[in-house]
Order: structure tokens, then sequence, then C-alpha cells
């Protein structure tokens, strides 16, 4: 009787081990899945998501006049940031364009989303983009 019982806790210890180590697995599994899921969403957020931004200004924007009405170095490089205005329907948007050749209260061309203005960039940028 007693060799019996010492079988039945041995098998009973069997299967609870392989039920942790298959619980283990799964979590395992659930962190990697985890992992990749933000990676993916990182490499839309970093990569893809500016691509679709631009190409929709390309294709639906409108071109406007924008004035600078502040330019100043940004960064250790050396980077000249030239802030801008623009109103449309006596509403005034602003953006900023990054280029070594921008002046103060000078203008340049924008593109910008009839449905949303915030949503603007420099022409040139969009051309070079």
């Amino acid at each position: 009787m007693a060799k019996l019982e010492v079988l039945r806790n041995i098998v009973n210890e069997k299967k609870t081990n392989q039920m942790q180590n298959s619980f283990e697995l799964i979590n395992k599994y659930k962190k990697s899945f985890i992992w990749l899921v933000i990676i993916i969403i990182m490499f839309w957020y970093v990569g893809i998501r500016p691509e679709i931004r631009v190409s929709d200004l390309k294709e639906n924007g409108k071109q406007i006049k924008a004035y600078l009405y502040d330019v100043k170095d940004v960064g250790s490089k050396g980077t000249i940031r030239g802030l801008y205005r623009f109103k449309i329907n006596n509403n005034l948007y602003e953006g900023f364009y990054d280029n070594d050749k921008l002046v103060k209260y000078d203008s340049i061309d924008i593109m910008y989303l009839p449905d949303n203005p915030e949503r603007n960039q420099a022409k040139q940028f969009l051309e070079d983009y």
C-alpha cells in the first residue's frame, strides 16, 4: 500500500511539473508575441507613418505662401530652423522647416490639407522627400 502511495505521488509530481513547464512555455510565447507587436508598432510609427503623411500632402495638399517669423539655430550640428505662419479663412496656422538658406521675414511655399490645415509642410521638403 505504501509503495502504491509513493508511485501516485511521483506520478502527480511529474504531472505538476509538466503543467508548470507548459505554463512557463506559454508565458514565454506571450512575452515574445507582445515584444513583436511593440516592434511592429514602432516600425510603423517611425518608418511608414511619415511616408503616409507626406504622400497625403503631395496628393491632396493645396499650395500657399507662408512667412517666416523666426529663424534660429537648433541643435549642435548647425541646423537652421525657420518658423512660419500662414492664414486661411482668418485662422492663423504655424509650422517649421529646416534649411540653411532661410532668412527671417522671407516667404516660402507650403502645402497644407484643406480639411486640416494644421497638417502642413514646406513644399521644398515634400519635393526632396
